[in-house]
């Protein structure tokens, strides 16, 4: 996660994510100059990467009452929908700035209620995982990806800055990450991704996965003439939970290849070990697995 509109994020951090294949969640405010200085790398470039938007308010600097917090809050999201495409109603990731008492003045249900108002999902807190802030060094901020991996849950990590180098760099981002921990931390989540160790993503697609995941149903229609039909289910809105889910699905030991089909998405998946891999969307349709060859 990447805070505050900084220049570093399309100058550096974007650059090298997309090198490696990664995305991140950029937490925008367009209403500061640094974002409106630079408006198009913004509006025109990263997330046509792969990069995902989320709201941070208009300014980083608060709000007095519930009109301000509907401009700092609601206008950002706003904007994002405006900026990427994508359905009208979606969720997105929201990052409280850091601010000290009485830039948020108004109550805690009054917050809330705005965050269910633009369909604005929390994200987790800043205490222990603040690059720079909280760890310093590549090790510290890797032992955060290991240990997602060893309780197989969620981690992350919240970035301001990132060294900008060159003749021309007269200042620094806040907070601004060294290259030389940076580059070596995305090098280190790279190879867990490649080892299928890690889903890198952003912060809406996990807590859709998530969320899709702890309530869904998995029910057999049938198995008969050498088919499979198979029901997937959740509970959660699917206006705004819609991401396919991993499925698992144990098959005849005489299978080597199945076609597995929901709607109008279609894939051939290999068997092995009598175990297929494949995505389906919760409420999507019948899955229908069907032997080839």
């Amino acid at each position: 996660m990447f805070d505050d509109s900084y220049l570093s994020h399309w100058q550096v951090a974007a650059p090298e994510l997309v090198k490696r294949g990664m995305i991140a969640t950029f937490y925008i405010n367009p209403g500061k100059a640094e974002y409106q200085k630079f408006a198009s790398h913004w509006e025109d470039e990263l997330w046509r990467q792969g990069m995902v938007y989320a709201d941070h308010t208009m300014t980083h600097q608060g709000f007095a009452d519930l009109d301000g917090a509907e401009h700092e809050i609601g206008d950002c999201a706003d904007i994002i929908r405006r900026i990427v495409p994508g359905p009208e109603r979606r969720l997105l990731s929201f990052g409280k700035p850091g601010l000290g008492p009485g830039h948020w003045n108004i109550s805690a249900e009054d917050f809330a209620a705005l965050l269910r108002r633009h369909d604005l999902i929390d994200r987790p807190t800043f205490d222990k995982h603040g690059a720079v802030y909280h760890l310093q060094s590549s090790e510290q901020m890797l032992a955060l990806a290991d240990r997602a991996i060893a309780t197989q849950g969620m981690e992350y990590l919240i970035i301001h800055g990132v060294e900008r180098i060159g003749p021309n760099v007269k200042w620094q981002d806040f907070w601004a990450l060294k290259q030389d921990v940076f580059l070596p931390l995305l090098d280190g989540l790279q190879q867990r991704q490649a080892q299928r160790q890690l889903w890198i993503t952003d912060h809406i697609s996990q807590h859709q996965y998530e969320t899709e995941r702890d309530s869904a149903e998995l029910r057999v229609r049938s198995a008969e003439d050498g088919t499979l039909r198979v029901e997937l289910t959740c509970q959660a809105d699917p206006l705004l939970y819609r991401l396919p889910l991993t499925l698992l699905t144990e098959l005849p030991s005489t299978w080597r290849e199945a076609l597995v089909t929901q709607g109008d998405r279609e894939k051939r998946v290999a068997v092995t070990d009598r175990l297929i891999r494949y995505d389906a969307i919760p409420g999507g349709g019948t899955i229908v697995v069907r032997p080839i060859g």
